[in-house]
């Protein structure tokens, strides 16, 4: 009599450890989605962008002072939202434009496509050029020109900023040491034509004109760089891709397929832990099966 109670027993707690054992597998694979989804935002409604700058139209490339005068830098930066799938197109046809350009300098070209939850996805695309101070004008606005079957919108100024650096200092202390260097180095070429004949003092004017010949070079090298950017400008073009603004109804078709799939990874999050789970939950019962057939819970 003891042992059918026992039995009984256990047949009714086997359904509710089961049962438990299945709901927290699911209660577990729920709340690891739930905090992915409130940590990356997804499966919402986006926040509205940030509105674009509005550049007016006569202003939009007027950036610039009087350029070539001084010994002034100018640094321009544009930044333009288009729609994701022109990101590339339009990066290669200003890459295409400056390298075909007589005195553009590309200086580097990327672009970047990082996936984004349904589907979507963010593309990013940089620019940098140098260009003479009269073509900057029309580089500008190859830039943010749309392309054959765009219209006139599909091209948005985020961003145009300038600046400018005043390098007269610099440019001031570099000629300063050229005419150094090369003062002391014609007059360490005078020693070392009289002390042809003296073996120890040529070696070290020798020694003395080598150094100071790099230090010219080197001094000649920055002044280079110094003239580079004065006499030319630099250009940042980055292309942006516009985030798709979906209706409330489109909007929450598109959250149920995501939805959906997270369904069925739950499904398959349960599966496989029901296969690690399941063998051991059998082997229990089994145990305890046969204990109750060998009366190892009856009193004695």
């Amino acid at each position: 009599m003891m042992k059918q109670k026992i039995r009984y027993s256990l047949r009714r707690l086997a359904g509710p450890v089961v049962l438990g054992v299945v709901l927290a597998s699911l209660a577990g694979c729920k709340h690891r989605h739930g905090d992915a989804r409130q940590a990356d935002g997804s499966y919402g409604s986006y926040p509205p962008p940030p509105a674009p700058v509005v550049v007016p139209a006569p202003m939009k490339f007027s950036m610039r002072g009087k350029v070539g005068q001084g010994n002034i830098a100018y640094d321009h930066s544009l930044a333009l939202r288009v729609s994701a799938d022109k990101v590339g197109a339009h990066l290669a046809t200003l890459r295409d434009y400056c390298l075909a350009q007589q005195g553009c300098e590309l200086v580097s070209a990327s672009e970047d496509a990082e996936d984004q939850n349904e589907g979507s996805d963010n593309r990013l695309a940089r620019l940098s050029a140098r260009l003479p101070h009269d073509k900057v004008e029309d580089f500008l606005k190859i830039a943010a020109a749309p392309l054959a079957g765009e219209t006139a919108g599909a091209v948005v100024t985020q961003r145009l900023r300038t600046s400018e650096r005043d390098l007269n200092s610099e440019v001031t202390d570099v000629d300063r040491r050229l005419a150094q260097m090369t003062a002391y180095r014609d007059r360490l070429e005078v020693l070392e034509a009289q002390s042809a004949g003296k073996t120890d003092d040529l070696i070290k004017v020798a020694k003395e004109l080598s150094e100071a010949q790099s230090t010219l070079e080197s001094a000649l090298k920055e002044k280079k760089d110094l003239s580079r950017q004065v006499d030319t400008e630099e250009v940042d073009v980055t292309y942006s891709s516009a985030r798709e603004n979906l209706g409330p109804l489109r909007q929450r078709w598109k959250d149920s397929a995501a939805l959906f799939s997270e369904t069925l990874a739950d499904l398959w999050d349960f599966l496989i832990q029901a296969v690690v789970w399941a063998p051991l939950v059998v082997i229990g019962l089994l145990i305890v099966r046969r204990a109750i057939r060998r009366g190892w819970f009856s009193r004695t």
